[in-house]
């Protein structure tokens, strides 16, 4: 079993207000539980990040590159699993709601109904009765469990599902508050190639989601940075050496809320070193390899790939072959 840090929700050198938002300084360390602009208190050494789980790990669909779905039914049991990770994020999700938490929560007009809708839900999945409303009642339930949680309700004269709510602790250079009132579309306007490949069967799935029948898929890139908490991106690359890179993945999760008729979108967010991915076997490395390949120079940028991918795909090889 890897060996966990005693102190994930310690943190030291926190930063002025001008220099988190305006600097916006990476400090690079190797412990995900502490956010981008900070350093852990004491020795991470003894540090292992958890496997990623074998079930959300990329897959090669097809021989060329495109955006897809991957949706699959998920047993509601299921929803939101717990692991040996689950106690250190919700000890940084803490801190973060404590310290900073106008950078990870975010509450539209009108959207304090689904967000309790939505922590309701959450909260009978967990077993524990739910004190809060609206907004608080979200925060609380954000505490049960590793997951980000975003909440979308329909509105306007087309009832377009749009972000009302949200708390996103572990965002990949995105933050909640720039997705407010935002429809699936808007949000994710900086993917390349989004609108063409997925956004109306996005918005299809989207509409069609029941609460008794959860969703789930998965996401993946690669990041110069481990921090779980990293909101924006850095200025530059961040890393000389491509073994410093890290590969992150999400477990996204769809439901609907059938009292507010909005629904809720969970993302569970896994960082593990490359070089521990790669051990994993041939198979492991060659499928990465291939992904990394096929992608387009303006998706591999918005990945944060583009810079580091000749050199990547040189030390992937003979992992892969």
């Amino acid at each position: 079993m890897p060996r966990r840090f005693a102190s994930t929700a310690a943190f030291v050198c926190h930063l002025s207000d001008l220099a988190r938002h305006v600097a916006m300084n990476h400090v690079l360390h190797q412990h995900p539980f502490t956010p981008f602009d900070q350093l852990p208190l004491g020795d991470v050494s003894a540090f292992r990040a958890l496997a990623i789980p074998a079930e959300i790990l990329p897959i090669e669909i097809g021989d060329q590159f495109r955006h897809r779905m991957g949706t699959k039914s998920l047993d509601t049991s299921q929803w939101l699993p717990s692991d040996e990770e689950t106690e250190p994020t919700i000890a940084m999700k803490r801190e973060l709601l404590r310290l900073r938490r106008d950078e990870v929560v975010g509450l539209a007009e009108g959207g304090s109904d689904a967000a309790e809708e939505a922590a309701k839900l959450i909260a009978e999945f967990c077993g524990v009765p739910m004190q809060a409303q609206g907004i608080d009642a979200l925060v609380e339930a954000s505490l049960l469990v590793a997951d980000d949680i975003v909440v979308m309700q329909p509105k306007g004269d087309e009832h377009q599902l749009v972000v009302v709510a949200g708390v996103v602790c572990s965002p990949s250079r995105w933050s909640i508050q720039t997705k407010l009132n935002s429809n699936m579309m808007a949000v994710h306007k900086p993917v390349p190639q989004y609108a063409d490949h997925v956004g109306k069967a996005v918005d299809t799935t989207m509409a069609r989601l029941r609460a008794d029948q959860p969703m789930v898929r998965s996401n993946w890139t690669i990041e110069d940075h481990c921090a779980l908490f990293q909101p924006v991106a850095p200025s530059g690359p961040l890393v000389q050496d491509v073994t410093q890179l890290w590969i992150r993945m999400e477990r996204q999760t769809l439901r609907a809320l059938p009292q507010t008729g909005g629904s809720m979108f969970t993302i569970r967010t896994y960082q593990q070193p490359i070089t521990e991915y790669v051990a994993r076997g041939q198979d492991v490395a060659s499928t990465l390899y291939s992904l990394v390949k096929r992608l387009p120079d303006d998706v591999a940028k918005y990945k944060s790939m583009l810079h580091y991918r000749d050199a990547l795909l040189a030390w992937l090889k003979p992992f892969a072959s």
